[in-house]
Order: C-alpha cells, then structure tokens, then sequence
C-alpha cells in the first residue's frame, strides 16, 4: 500500500493510494469516505462485491496518518482489507468511488508522510564508503552515528528547500536517504522483532547548509571546513548537523510504502539527480548499519513510537554539492528516487528576507502559526510532556576545558535530543544497559511562542527551572580504539537521550529582569545504605546565556512554544556506580529561587518502587 498525508480544504487528512484502471490516473482515497460510500450500496440488491461487503473500521478511522500508525498490527489488517476490496470495486464495480472518496493526486498538496515526526533521526557513516581505503580509520565501531532534527525541518514533495542568511554559500548539498517509519511501539527489542515494528519506508533528501560554519569568526566562505580552534566534535556536529537541522532541509515523501510492498529493503537502487541530470547512483545494500540492529540499539535505551522515522545515510556519494547560481535558478530541482519506494521532488528557494511563519514551507511550522496556539500566555500553561523539542548546550562552562576537554568558544555548542528524553519529578527507569552515570544540575529554559531570527531571546523566555542530566556512561564504554572522533564524542550527546533522563522541574519561575546569573546550585546523591554526596556550583560558570543560544539556533531553526533549551551540564556533577543505584538512590537538585527536582533512580523493572 502508498499511504499520503495531504492538505484538502486547509485540513490535513490521510489516504492510500491508488491508481484508476481505465484512465490511469492516480487517486488519494480517504478510507472513512470510502467505507462510507460502500455502506451506502450496501443496501442495493447485488450479487456482486457489494453484497457481501465487509465491514472494516466503520466511521472509526483516525483522521491522520501518525494517528492511523498507533493502531499497529490491527489498523494495519483492517488498512489492507479495505484497500484490497476499494481496487476490485474500482475495476468491476463502480468507479466513481473515487471521486467520492478522494482527491486526484495532481489536486492535493502532499505533506510529508510524517508531517511532525516526534523523532527524525538520520544515521551519518553508514556505508562502506566512509571507510573504504582510508588509512585514518583502522577499525569502524558497529554503533550508529546520527543526528535528531526538528519539525520544521520536514517538508513535502513540492515544498521548496528554503534557504536564509546566506545559508547556501559557498554551496550547500543534499543525498538521497532510504527511512523507515516505525509502525509499532516498543522498548528492548529483540534485533529478531525488529521488522516487526517497521510500517514501512519513505525517501528522504537529506540536505545541507553552511551557516553555522560561516559565523564562526574569520569562517565566513569555507564552506564545510573550520579552524583548528573549533576543531572539537562537538562543534564539528554544531556546524555540520545545525545545517542539517535548518528549516525545510529534509524534505520527505512522497508516500510511505508499506513493508509487504518493498520485499527486500536491501535490494533497492537509489538515485540522486539535480533538475532531470543524473547526480549519483547508489544501492540500499550498501550499509554497514541495517533496519534491525539500528532499531533494536536504539530501542535498548529509549522508547520507539508509531510515526517515529528513521533514515540510514547515504550510501552514494556523501552530500553532492550545489553552487550558488544553482541554488538561485528559480529552474533548479533537487530529485532523489529509490526503487519501490517513491521519487521526491522539490525545488529550491532563497529568502531574502525572513520566511512567514504563516505561509512556511513547513506544514509543521505553519500549523502552529495558524492554530492560534503559536504561544503560551503562562508558565502554568506548560508541561514536559508538551514539548516538541529538547536542546542541550554542550562544554558551556568556564571550567569545560578542563573537564570535558572543549575550549571556550564565541559560538555556543548545541545538539537536540528527543523530546522524550525529558522527564517530571519521580521514578526514573534506568535501562538495562546503563553502566555508571553521570548527574548534574543545569540551567533550563522553555521557549514561549514560535519563532524565528530572534533578536532579543529574553523575550521569548517563558520561564526557568532547574534540571537534572542523567548521562549513561555505557556509550563511552562501547568504544573500541582505536576510533574514530565521532565515535568518541557522540556518547556525551546518546547518553542523555534515554526516556526521561532530562528531569525538568516545574512550575517554570518567570524572572523579572531575567537575572538568572548569580544563583547557587546543588546537586545531591542520598540513600539508605551509602548516605549523601553533594557537590555545588553556580550559574555564574555559564559562558552562553538562554538569549545566545535562542538567537543562535533560532537564525536557522525555527522554535515552537514550550521547547525546552538547557544551558548544559556545569562543573557540579557526581557520578554514581551502578551498584549505588541499584541499592536505591534519590537525586535532588535545586536552582537558587528555582525551586527543586528530584529524580528516584530505578533500574529497569523496578521503576516506582516505594
């Protein structure tokens, strides 16, 4: 089955795909509508289909594609019982089925097939070709690499890939990326259950920018490159994954094909063109990382949802590039195809001034900017679980350097996570992976209203709170050496993407002033058998404040109400055996007029103990 989310009268609906036997045109068909039409000729005398006309789900279809998803297995059968039945009655019945229960798909305006993906993850390194006669890399460590984007980022087929701030200078590029959506729920998944939870497959076009490259001081116009003062992972990710992170720079589509109708999803050609000319061929073969061992390792620590997509890297050339008077050629189309799964077009734009919010290429932006609930008018108004969007602050201490290795520097680093990572007072499920922990107490902010291109980041602060990190050092400890950077440096970002290991404490305390310099900080470690450990600290060692880090990532990603931004982990931490929590422990922290947060760690299985 093709399955297409889509714009009709202003309102996102959802469809699957088909195509009309005597003319050859292409339909996207509702499939509450079309059970409905078919209940109608139920009560025509008939020896034919309609007569024995099953009954699927009735007028209990959900109204979105991701809604659709969280039926699983069961939504699925009731999916393909109806679609089966829809084409035989199409071909030997009666057509004008179609028109009655859907839209040509010339007529409609396809979203992406997951409009507002909770987690869009995209694996980088995962072909052969990383590796392949590089002396520099004599051992590759068989975990994935990858990077979460926002929502803004997912656009539709036809959706222009819009750039601003001179994103696109030197150049920019882009690759075609096979994605699976994940159709059923789960957590510690077997790598032999793993297909069980796919839904099915999409096409990505993973594309880049180099703005974060570019404001790196004396930077502007290298292109993919940085001086040796920035040199360090985690800036490399900033500079490199932020342009990936950019509104509407990963478009996806056009359809998600279920799992029956692909076969081998290993066997696939994949191609990347620019404007009709062929720009690279590739095979889904060729990865080093494939479906099930990335969806069983990443479902070892954090929880896996319907509608969450993940896309595997390319395995052709690794972002072809494209110049400048490409980029401003109204003409200029960016097409990327993989067999069976769908062929992606979009073209290419440059703001020249700020992109409305109203009228934003992305559906996920502009549905927000058009709900009349683009921002909270009180800090009471806002919970953890209503956050889209978690970003981490990464070496933003004055003591980095001494701790973590990274040196200060005038641009702050930055990485998102999935908004599940964040977590309420209480029990906390420790997975069974985790070796020791890493805890601190960090500075968090939550974002107020949509926004882009701030200029003054206090005034879409909300309020603050103090949070707590719980960092899973079993990342680190899965490295082999001798390794790559990349390898080494993305265990401080995974370690803290586990299901609630960001413990938010709430209500939110607005500032007058927003004097949030200054205030002391206290993390404790207490329990029956060991007593306490407490360290200490202060806002005061924050390089970037909640206004640097609005205005940096906001010149290129777009903000929703309620993100949460933390100013990173500062020199008060403590480190806790897995012995120690094993035997019960509670985590308290607290933020000088901020209030506190607690966090009971659990090992799996025995979350909410007394």
């Amino acid at each position: 089955m093709r399955l297409a989310s889509h714009l009709a009268d202003g309102v996102e609906r959802w469809g699957f795909v088909i195509d009309e036997p005597a003319t050859g045109q292409t339909w996207v068909v509702e499939p509450a509508r079309a059970e409905a039409f078919l209940a109608r000729y139920a009560s025509i005398p008939s020896s034919g289909l309609v007569a024995s006309r099953p009954r699927f789900r009735g007028d209990d279809w959900p109204t979105t594609l991701v809604g659709f998803l969280a039926l699983e297995d069961e939504g699925m059968a009731a999916l393909s019982r109806l679609v089966a039945y829809v084409e035989r009655f199409v071909a030997r019945s009666d057509a004008t089925l179609l028109p009655k229960a859907g839209l040509p798909l010339e007529e409609v305006e396809l979203l992406a097939p997951v409009p507002r993906p909770r987690l869009y993850w995209g694996l980088v390194a995962n072909a052969p070709s990383f590796v392949r006669n590089r002396p520099g890399i004599p051992l590759v460590n068989l975990f994935p690499l990858g990077h979460q984007r926002p929502q803004g980022a997912a656009i539709g087929p036809g959706a222009p890939v819009t750039f601003r701030n001179g994103h696109h200078l030197p150049l920019m590029a882009y690759n075609v990326e096979l994605a699976v959506v994940i159709g059923r729920a789960g957590r510690y998944i077997p790598l032999e259950r793993a297909m069980e939870h796919v839904a099915g497959y999409t096409v990505v076009n993973d594309v880049s920018g180099t703005y974060y490259y570019d404001i790196v001081p004396g930077n502007a116009g290298r292109g993919y490159s940085l001086p040796e003062g920035y040199s360090d992972w985690l800036y490399q990710v900033t500079a490199s994954w932020g342009g990936k992170k950019a509104d509407t720079l990963a478009p996806m589509g056009p359809f998600l094909v279920t799992r029956d109708e692909v076969g081998d999803p290993y066997d696939l050609l994949m191609y990347t063109r620019q404007t009709g000319r062929t720009r690279d061929r590739a095979h889904s073969g060729a990865t080093l990382l494939g479906i099930e061992r990335v969806i069983s390792w990443y479902s070892s620590f954090a929880s896996l949802y319907p509608g969450d997509v993940l896309h595997f890297a390319t395995m052709g050339v690794d972002g072809l590039p494209v110049l400048p008077e490409d980029v401003a050629d109204p003409r200029t189309r960016l097409e990327v195809e993989i067999e069976d799964v769908g062929t992606l077009v979009n073209p290419v734009a440059v703001a020249e001034s700020p992109v409305s919010l109203e009228s934003h290429p992305s559906y996920a932006v502009r549905q927000v900017a058009a709900s009349g609930a683009s921002a909270l008018e009180s800090p009471d108004a806002w919970t953890p679980g209503s956050a889209r969007h978690f970003y981490t602050s990464f070496g933003n201490h004055v003591g980095a350097e001494e701790t973590d290795g990274l040196a200060r520097l005038e641009v702050p680093r930055f990485l998102n996570g999935p908004a599940s990572s964040l977590g309420v007072s209480g029990p906390l499920e420790i997975p069974p992976r985790a070796t020791d922990l890493v805890v601190s107490i960090e500075l968090a902010v939550v974002v107020r209203a949509l926004a882009a291109e701030a200029q003054d980041g206090r005034e879409l602060v909300l309020g603050y709170a103090p949070l707590i990190s719980v960092c899973d050092r079993s990342f680190a400890d899965a490295v082999v050496e001798p390794a790559r950077t990349g390898e080494r440096g993305i265990p401080a970002m995974y370690g803290r993407w586990a299901d609630g290991f960001n413990v938010v404490g709430a209500p939110l305390t607005p500032l007058p002033g927003h004097d949030w310099r200054g205030r002391a900080m206290s993390l404790t470690a207490g329990s029956l058998t060991a007593g306490s450990r407490m360290v200490s600290g202060s806002t005061s060692e924050y390089i970037a404040g909640p206004d640097d880090l609005i205005r940096t990532i906001s010149a290129m990603i777009t903000l929703f109400p309620g993100d949460v931004i933390t100013l990173g982990s500062a020199a008060a931490r403590l480190v806790l055996s897995r012995a120690e929590y094993e035997a019960g422990i509670v985590v308290r922290g607290g933020i000088e007029g901020l209030g506190e947060v607690c966090a009971d760690l659990a090992p799996h299985g025995s979350a909410g103990r007394a």
